[in-house]
């Protein structure tokens, strides 16, 4: 039976063939370097043929970026681990699955990499997608633990940007770390420690803990 675009393949199945076929592209050589012309050709149909599923390029990155999200669930996974164990807990789960993002799918790393030249409305699909769900799952993780006392009052938006962007920039470069210093660490290493150090600079200092500086401010306020 026709499908929409004239030949054997449903509307559905033309459309899964090119978000897939234009990942790759956008992976490859980025948004400005892919062109729809290229992803037509590479599926074996006609530009017009793209835009009668996608309203634009702009629109065809946006629901790649979207689907490539979709295989990983990163809102189900953190949703999972929402108050559960300690501050260290949590920053070794959000950057354990960062690290298994980049590890097993590639093609993702290189959308990141690539995504991270791009301005303007083509640059925030992925973040919003990628990166956001896990700034916005440690804001809440932190607002809670400052709530309950556990950790010290800090900024919870700034500082869960500060702590996925060190974790990703890490995830993206662990190829040239292993090239220059290999067999040096497994990334399961280098995340533990990571989560850490961080969460140790986060926790309110108890009268029995030594491990923090004795100038560190008062618990409930901000340096």
């Amino acid at each position: 039976m026709a499908g929409r675009d004239g030949n054997s393949g449903t509307h559905g199945n033309r459309r899964q063939q090119i978000l897939l076929h234009a990942t790759d592209l956008f992976a490859r050589h980025g948004f400005a370097g892919a062109s729809v012309r290229q992803i037509a050709r590479g599926c074996g149909i006609t530009e017009a043929a793209i835009y009668r599923h996608f309203d634009s390029k702009l629109h065809l990155y946006e629901q790649a970026i979207r689907h490539k999200a979709a295989e990983h669930d990163i809102a189900g996974y953190l949703a999972e681990r929402a108050g559960r164990g300690s501050i260290e807990d949590v920053l070794v789960a959000v950057s354990a699955h960062l690290m298994k993002l980049t590890r097993e799918d590639p093609g993702l790393m290189r959308l990141m990499f690539n995504n991270s030249l791009e301005s303007g409305d083509v640059s925030t699909v992925l973040f919003q997608e990628i990166r956001l769900p896990y700034i916005e799952f440690l804001t809440q993780e932190f607002q809670r633990r400052m709530a309950s006392g556990e950790i010290w009052e800090v900024e919870p938006f700034l500082t869960g940007r500060c702590y996925v962007g060190m974790v990703m920039d890490c995830a993206l470069n662990l190829g040239i770390w292993n090239t220059l210093f290999p067999s040096r660490n497994e990334p399961a290493e280098i995340y533990t420690n990571t989560a850490r150090v961080f969460a140790r600079g986060l926790r309110q200092q108890t009268a029995t803990d030594t491990s923090l500086a004795p100038d560190m401010p008062q618990p409930g306020r901000l340096p």
